[in-house]
């Protein structure tokens, strides 16, 4: 039986190659090693590369969740001014073997309360791959709706290639209460 327990910290320099190892392993894993938020049957290549990661470390925030001293899930919060202060939540990632254990609910959770308090975010943005269905439904039920906005899958990024030239993503959007 696994341990619940999850303590989640801020990621430095040091956890890149860690953080990339856990996000390619949970959006690209090897056939047999598959939890339910892969993506292997749509894109193919790592998600994300360690040199990607350190750059994107230097000016955003990943929050990591470990229980005990293993690794388990990642989050990214990205904070972006405009209007409306938004925050871009991406990367969550949450280890195969540990995935359906409710810790990607509690990690994104983690993301939102440190978007709000640390960065004083009002609306959060997510992009998922739109023909993840069960995925969008994960979000949704987190409070997030869809937006009706659609973009190209961008392979330029060097996040993998999808296999379907026609993929797209979906943009989602959820809203901060002013009580917290």
């Amino acid at each position: 039986m696994k341990p619940t327990g999850m303590s989640v910290r801020v990621a430095t320099l040091d956890d890149a190659e860690g953080i990339a190892g856990l996000v390619n392993r949970a959006y690209r894993p090897e056939p047999g090693a598959q939890g339910w938020t892969h993506e292997s049957g749509l894109v193919t290549g790592a998600r994300i590369q360690v040199g990607a990661l350190q750059r994107s470390l230097q000016e955003t925030a990943v929050l990591l969740a470990f229980s005990g001293d293993e690794l388990i899930g990642c989050v990214q919060v990205e904070g972006k001014q405009g209007k409306e202060k938004e925050a871009h939540v991406g990367m969550l990632a949450i280890a195969p073997a540990w995935q359906t254990g409710g810790f990607g609910k509690r990690l994104l959770a983690a993301a939102e309360a440190y978007g709000a308090g640390v960065l004083g975010v009002q609306v959060f943005v997510l992009i998922v791959i739109a023909s993840r269905r069960e995925l969008i439904e994960f979000y949704l039920r987190r409070g997030y709706r869809e937006t009706g906005e659609s973009l190209p899958y961008p392979v330029a990024a060097n996040v993998g290639t999808p296999l379907d030239p026609a993929t797209a993503l979906t943009v989602l959007r959820k809203q901060v209460s002013p009580d917290g």
